[in-house]
């Protein structure tokens, strides 16, 4: 309850910046969220994750007297995304800023396109961890049992993060095709937290 009374303090008190131009329902919020404080994003981030699902952050967004952080809100409530927010929702998961790729994945994933999908299985092959890390988690919010193949390969990247990113992707998508390369992966992986996010996700898909 603390946290949630400094949140909501934080957001009411920030100085207002300039009113953004209206460029979309994706352009808006690649702008708004383009540079903010680690605070908003997170906030930002947690709306798209959680399916639209404000809550009492919500109202704490519509307090806000910067005008980029409401226009964080407008652009995450608009539902109707569909192919014509691929091109550009793929370019802002190659963005040089963090949170525009973290906002980027789960919006990509949760289109219910074939393009989406097809984009993101060609980022998750990127020279950049980072754009195939936000691949990755795309395509765990698609809950495709398609993109399973990708995934596979996903958690066999040289990078940790990409392998993190592709079990839990697995694990969000619960197919059992998947038990006996996460067994491995929780068996043989030097990594930590790839071992740990392989047992999160064979958790998801055993439970």
């Amino acid at each position: 309850m603390k946290y949630a009374m400094l949140v909501g303090a934080a957001l009411v008190a920030a100085p207002p910046s300039p009113p953004p131009q209206d460029q979309g329902p994706v352009g808006n919020l690649i702008a708004a969220v383009r540079g903010v404080s680690p605070l908003t994003c997170e906030l930002a981030v947690q709306a798209v994750e959680n399916q639209w699902g404000w809550g009492g952050y919500g109202r704490m967004f519509r307090a806000s007297r910067d005008p980029a952080v409401r226009a964080v809100m407008t652009a995450v409530q608009e539902r109707r995304l569909g192919a014509e927010a691929v091109p550009a929702l793929r370019a802002a998961l190659s963005d040089s800023d963090a949170c525009v790729r973290r906002v980027a994945a789960p919006l990509l994933g949760r289109i219910d396109h074939a393009s989406a999908k097809s984009a993101l299985r060609q980022l998750l092959r990127d020279e950049r961890p980072e754009v195939r890390e936000g691949a990755a988690y795309g395509l765990g919010f698609s809950e495709d049992p398609a993109v399973i193949p990708a995934l596979l390969a996903g958690i066999q990247d040289a990078e940790p993060r990409v392998r993190v990113a592709s079990a839990w992707a697995l694990g969000e998508i619960e197919d059992a095709r998947a038990i006996g390369a996460l067994v491995r992966l929780l068996r043989e992986d030097r990594d930590t937290d790839v071992r740990a996010a392989a047992a999160w996700a064979l958790g998801e898909i055993e439970g």
